[in-house]
């Protein structure tokens, strides 16, 4: 249907995703923060304070890579909804120990 130009960058939806956990020294939330683009363009974007209670900054940084997760698949729908050329989806995330809980087969009860 489309064709890109050669020097046409490729159009991948990225989400880039970061925690501070206890960063508020008040009420000792964590803040987390993601940003998605397509073509080095941003799209959409969210930094908030967070309501939930996490025991560590694993648990923290697991919370915000499943909303980015989440916010990932609506935006793909979307951009298919807009007939945007979409070539795939990458979350990126900089907690090597939240990467090692996704990729951790064990069932546990949390």
């Amino acid at each position: 249907m489309f064709q890109r130009l050669k020097t046409e960058k490729p159009r991948v939806l990225q989400g880039y995703v970061d925690a501070d956990y206890a960063g508020e020294l008040d009420q000792q939330r964590f803040t987390i923060g993601y940003v998605f683009t397509i073509a080095e363009c941003i799209i959409n974007w969210k930094a908030e304070l967070q309501d939930t209670v996490a025991l560590s900054m694993t648990e923290v940084e697991y919370i915000v890579a499943v909303e980015a997760s989440k916010e990932a698949l609506w935006l793909r729908r979307l951009v298919e909804i807009f007939s945007i050329i979409q070539d795939s989806v990458w979350v990126y995330n900089d907690s090597q120990s939240a990467i090692h809980h996704d990729k951790d087969t064990c069932i546990t009860s949390r």
